[in-house]
């Protein structure tokens, strides 16, 4: 959990100093999530300024629309991948919500609350995808999904620390409204380029600290 609260200050403190990229990502990636078609692209274009602000990279205005272009083939792999376990999660919510309540009526409320920890567990373990794929030489998603996962076992800690402080931006940007247009999905982003690189830096010199 120190590795986390270490992390999270980072992470506030590059918000703090590229606030304004922040705040453009974050309304862009608004604009562009409006359309639903055009989701993709706005993800493409977030985590290009995510990843760059976690690399200490200098940013424009252009950085977005850059992203956009350079990560369209990773964002369409990253949002297929996600449609399809979206899918079948909403098929097994209405299965036993309606057709299969007939078929289970012993449990089926009990079976019914099965996707909503799944659906959790997996945005959990999501969390990393997108930030490795930018990492890879040959993005993969099933290798960014498996590296997702060992991140998650070997510093579950770090994970625990990083998703909870999420959810609280995701709370507090629900009950305020106005935080969702100002870093309700680029602090997010941040951090989990944040924890990426830390994963990394750790995989490549084991035991050395790193900038958090």
């Amino acid at each position: 959990m120190d590795k986390a609260g270490r992390l999270i200050y980072q992470g506030l403190l590059t918000a703090w100093d590229g606030f304004w990229m922040i705040w453009l990502s974050d309304v862009l990636w608004l604009v562009f999530c409006l359309p639903v078609i055009t989701i993709p692209l706005a993800f493409a274009g977030l985590y290009a300024c995510a990843n760059g602000l976690a690399c200490g990279e200098s940013l424009d205005w252009k950085t977005f629309f850059v992203g956009m272009k350079r990560n369209l083939g990773i964002s369409l792999r990253w949002s297929g991948y996600n449609l399809l376990v979206i899918l079948l999660l909403v098929f097994y919510i209405w299965f036993f919500s309606s057709a299969g309540r007939s078929l289970f009526r012993s449990g089926s409320e009990v079976l019914i609350y099965i996707p909503v920890f799944l659906i959790f567990l997996w945005w959990l373990i999501n969390l990393y995808t997108f930030p490795f794929m930018l990492a890879q030489e040959k993005p993969s998603y099933p290798q960014a999904l498996r590296n997702s996962l060992v991140l998650f076992l070997k510093w579950p800690g770090l994970t625990l620390g990083v998703t909870l402080f999420i959810i609280l931006i995701f709370v507090l940007s629900t009950l305020l409204r106005f935080p969702w247009v100002v870093l309700g999905a680029s602090l997010p982003a941040v951090l989990a380029c944040f924890c990426v690189k830390y994963g990394i830096a750790q995989t490549l010199h084991p035991g050395a600290d790193s900038e958090i």
